[in-house]
């Protein structure tokens, strides 16, 4: 277990470095939005938090304006969906744990639930990080190890 993470240690914004997810069975880790993926992570000190996640390659919708959006072509529009991932919410800290109990979501599915990642921070002479991990059981039996790593600006 991790030393327990200090609210005033998270609060700011992070930019993501690496989203990477190890497989408990040896096969090589992925990066689910690439290796040059995008993120941003705020915490506030009056408990609110916001995460946005997207690959660095996401090619532009037909519909070249947010009012018009919605008449992108649908292969586009999941295009889009399944490039980008964010929601927010509420957060608190449980130990080595940050809690992201979800209000908003790209995902519906998301809305209602608690987020717990594990939290692993390190200071550093070039930024602060931040590794927010996690383990998913898969069907197959295979633990899926998600990892974020999160730098101070």
């Amino acid at each position: 277990m991790s030393e327990p993470i200090r609210p005033e240690q998270l609060h700011g914004s992070w930019l993501l470095e690496r989203f990477v997810i190890r497989f408990a069975d040896g096969r090589p880790p992925v990066q689910p939005f690439g290796e040059r993926a995008r993120g941003l992570l705020m915490y506030t000190p009056d408990g609110r938090m916001s995460a946005i996640l997207s690959r660095a390659d996401r090619p532009p919708l037909a519909a070249s304006r947010l009012e018009t959006s919605a008449k992108a072509p649908a292969e586009e529009k999941a295009g889009a969906f399944d490039s980008y991932l964010s929601y927010g919410g509420r957060w608190t800290i449980e130990g080595d744990e940050v809690v992201h109990a979800v209000e908003y979501a790209l995902t519906p599915n998301l809305v209602g639930r608690d987020n717990r990642r594990r939290a692993d921070f390190r200071p550093a002479p070039d930024g602060d990080r931040v590794v927010l991990s996690y383990d998913v059981p898969a069907r197959s039996g295979v633990t899926r190890h998600y990892s974020l790593t999160w730098r101070r600006p």
